[in-house]
């Protein structure tokens, strides 16, 4: 046992303490805030863009811009609350209603509109910001309306029109703005004949940014409410009528039916614990893939270079094996952890206002769940699984290029189950899922996709049972392998391989 543990440390030292793993520690972080940053700057310093609008009709350019609008108003509110949740004792709970963080529909988003907006938000809550407190950074109007160039104006036809904007859509000529010259990200060109009929014309959206869709999608939002207040007007409804009907939100809460009457509504912690497996599994596999070629590039780099053979003079085949495992698994669960303490050591420092931060919060849905003992049971059972496979391959092979013929097949495995998740996730105890469930590669990722929805008990004991058949079987077989060709002067050819997998060593 001592022999085992010495090579477990071997390797667990020989990562873990090396640079690159320190300076991956302290890269990761960094660049995790760097991003963060970088993506602020990007949204903060994202560009106006500018559209113009050409209605024959000339009734439907006032419920674009109102569209627009509303739609900035809402970003503007979820921005004050996520801003005065921080910067506020207890949730801003003494600012005036329209302006305190509640829930967002059309008739708080009318109230904050009436009562002022941003400006008088910030006013009602200047008094009352903590010392320190960062000042608001209002997000700005993304899209701006434009005039249409003089060319455009005299148009008699929607074909002329779209000739004369060409130039300016391709970003050859630039669209005149208060600002100066600008690019036309898109133009809107409604015909006179445009309405709900099914005869009636279509407008046309252009533009060059395909893949952008946000702009069309609420041009189009925009339109349709249109047509149906339209509607409404000719059936005796009335304009005021018809808003007071729009402005009706239904309010629905979300409960669960496992819990007790008074804690069975959904919170943040119901969420992330829903999510907490999704995430876990995506970890989950990437640290099996990671340390697995870990296990792979070691074994292969110290076959060829000898350093097996010395190794070997002092300790079996299997506790060299068993070491290689114990240690470089060791690894694969350092980083997570370090991370974990880190992000809790951090949200400790930051104060919330009285909130429970997001990671107390996951640390806080960890705890009060097996979610973790899962995790930890069903993470050895996948790394023995696959770490076997890599060392077998690692002893097989005397270069990377080696084992390149192997790694093929097994990263087809590793990430087959990966378009399915998405459907377990959503239906965690569907056909996809039962069926990955008892596939015993499979199991882990399967398991840990449906800890949270309560799956049949019989049925989790029964797939673990023959994962845990399946892995004892793999590791006779693979460690095999390894016993018998870690010191073989010429990697085994592919057809000796079963050979070498039903014969045990001497």
């Amino acid at each position: 046992m001592n022999q085992i543990l010495l090579i477990a440390w071997r390797e667990y030292r020989q990562y873990v303490f090396s640079r690159g793993f320190l300076i991956f520690l302290f890269m990761f972080p960094l660049g995790f805030v760097a991003v963060s940053a970088a993506v602020g700057v990007a949204e903060r310093t994202k560009p106006v863009r500018y559209f113009v609008v050409y209605d024959e009709t000339g009734l439907y350019k006032d419920d674009i811009l109102e569209r627009i609008e509303r739609r900035h108003l809402y970003t503007v509110i979820e921005s004050l609350d996520a801003y005065f949740r921080i910067s506020l004792p207890e949730s801003g709970a003494e600012l005036p209603a329209p302006f305190a963080p509640a829930q967002l529909d059309e008739k708080r988003l009318a109230a904050f509109k009436a009562a002022g907006g941003s400006s008088a938000a910030m006013a009602a809550a200047k008094p009352l910001l903590k010392p320190g407190a960062p000042d608001f950074a209002e997000p700005r109007l993304p899209y701006k309306l434009a005039g249409l160039p003089e060319s455009a104006r005299n148009a008699a036809s929607l074909s002329e029109i779209e000739a004369a904007l060409r130039p300016y859509l391709l970003e050859d000529r630039r669209i005149a703005t208060p600002e100066g010259g600008r690019p036309l990200f898109a133009a809107i060109l409604i015909p006179f004949d445009f309405g709900a009929a099914e005869d009636a014309g279509e407008a046309q959206y252009w533009s060059r940014h395909i893949t952008d869709t946000e702009l069309q999608s609420r041009i189009s939002a925009a339109l349709t409410d249109a047509l149906k207040r339209a509607k409404y007007n000719e059936m005796g409804v009335a304009d005021d009528a018809v808003k007071a009907i729009e402005s009706v939100d239904a309010p629905v809460a979300s409960f669960r039916p496992d819990k007790a009457p008074d804690e069975a509504e959904l919170g943040l912690k119901d969420r992330i614990e829903s999510s907490l497996p999704a995430a876990m599994t995506y970890m989950l596999l990437v640290i099996i893939f990671g340390v697995g070629n870990l296990l792979l590039t070691n074994t292969i780099e110290e076959r060829s270079n000898k350093i097996v053979e010395i190794l070997l003079s002092s300790v079996t085949a299997n506790q060299l094996m068993m070491g290689k495992l114990l240690g470089i698994g060791a690894v694969g669960l350092t980083m997570p952890t370090i991370f974990i303490a880190g992000g809790i050591g951090i949200s400790a420092t930051i104060d919330t206002g009285g909130q429970e931060s997001i990671a107390m919060t996951i640390v806080s849905a960890l705890t009060s769940s097996n979610l973790l003992l899962v995790y930890l049971f069903y993470f050895f059972c996948a790394y023995l699984i696959f770490a076997m496979i890599f060392l077998a391959i690692g002893a097989i092979s005397n270069s990377l290029q080696d084992a390149q013929s192997y790694m093929g097949p097994v990263m087809l495995l590793v990430f087959a189950p990966l378009p399915f998740m998405i459907m377990v996730f959503q239906e965690p105890n569907g056909v996809i899922a039962t069926i990955l469930t008892w596939i015993p590669i499979y199991t882990p990722y399967a398991v840990m996709m449906r800890a949270a929805a309560d799956p049949p008990l019989w049925e989790i004991v029964g797939a673990t049972a023959l994962m845990l058949a399946f892995a004892i079987f793999l590791m006779r077989t693979m460690g095999r392998i390894f016993r018998q060709a870690i010191l073989q002067a010429s990697p085994p050819k592919m057809r000796e391989v079963w050979r070498l997998a039903k014969k045990e060593a001497a």
